[in-house]
């Protein structure tokens, strides 16, 4: 799938790219620096705590508000001077919704296609009513607030575009209707749509996301490949007598070590790993995954680094 064949910047890799994005009110820095870059095709995860600059990135990259310095482009086009061509190319999901309570689910449906030229409102019909479970007879105003949640998810998923930005799309959502919009967010990716996935639950951002950007107070301070770090292992080892040097090639980084224990990260192959545990004296050993909240913690659990003028890492 692909509608954006000849705009500027099609046949680059990158859809979305900033360049010392920055917001600023007043004393206080929304954004600092931000250079980033989002792929064709890939699921990007935006992650950080409230305050972060999650969403300040997203209404930058979608032209809502001016950057105080730096650049953004979406398909080529700048985020601030060629707003109106960045918006009608990306579907946007916020993480407020305001929906006309007079209207029917339908009518809300059939609104929101029509500012396409009526493109997708069957698609969007036949997701909310067969994904979501909604009746869309009734007026909006009886919805609840997931209700009107999964509306607006079905109008994000049918709109013709190839990159979806969804603001904490699951916030309101039972378990089984998050299990949906996960499905729908591979389905996306699938037929190459470009995905940016704003949220708070770690295992579902894990889930689905091929990298992972981390903001902590406006600033990038991490981005992580999802798919190397599903093959990472930790491996916690203890020694009898003076610790060996591990050999470059088993590409193991120390974590940290407390006397003759030692945690390293691990993404080469297993095999020499053990062969090379077997000729030393090890005399315990433990080997296992670490899930996406560990690295999360590195930048805001009760142990990061509380420095707010602390470059970016």
């Amino acid at each position: 799938m692909s509608l954006v064949a000849g705009f500027p910047g099609s046949g680059s890799a990158s859809l979305i790219v900033s360049e010392g994005l920055s917001k600023v009110y007043g004393e206080h820095h929304a954004l600092r620096d931000l250079t980033l870059e989002v792929r064709r095709g890939e699921v990007f995860g935006l992650l950080g705590p409230n305050g972060s600059g999650k969403t300040t990135t997203i209404r930058l990259w979608l032209g809502l508000m001016r950057p105080t310095r730096g650049k953004a482009t979406v398909f080529g086009f700048d985020c601030w001077r060629g707003g109106l061509e960045v918006r009608r190319l990306v579907s946007y999901l916020p993480g407020e919704l305001r929906m006309p309570g007079s209207l029917t689910g339908l009518g809300v449906l059939r609104f929101l296609s029509g500012l396409r030229g009526g493109e997708g409102l069957d698609r969007a019909e036949a997701i909310a009513e067969r994904v979501m479970k909604l009746d869309l007879g009734r007026k909006v105003r009886k919805y609840s607030t997931g209700m009107k949640q999964k509306l607006a998810l079905a109008q994000a998923f049918a709109d013709p575009v190839d990159v979806l930005i969804l603001d904490e799309p699951t916030s309101a959502l039972d378990p089984s209707a998050r299990h949906d919009v996960l499905n729908l967010v591979r389905e996306a990716r699938d037929v190459g749509q470009t995905v940016v996935f704003s949220g708070h639950v770690l295992s579902e951002v894990e889930a689905v996301c091929d990298r992972v950007a981390i903001l902590r107070r406006g600033r990038l301070v991490h981005v992580e490949d999802m798919h190397a770090r599903r093959h990472l292992r930790m491996v916690m080892a203890r020694f009898d007598g003076e610790p060996p040097a591990p050999p470059e090639e088993l590409e193991l980084t120390l974590r940290r070590m407390h006397g003759p224990a030692f945690l390293w990260e691990h993404r080469g192959e297993l095999a020499p790993l053990l062969r090379w545990l077997a000729d030393v004296p090890t005399a315990d050993l433990a080997i296992g995954t670490e899930d996406l909240h560990a690295l999360y913690d590195q930048y805001h659990g009760p142990d990061a680094d509380d420095d707010e003028e602390d470059p970016a890492r």
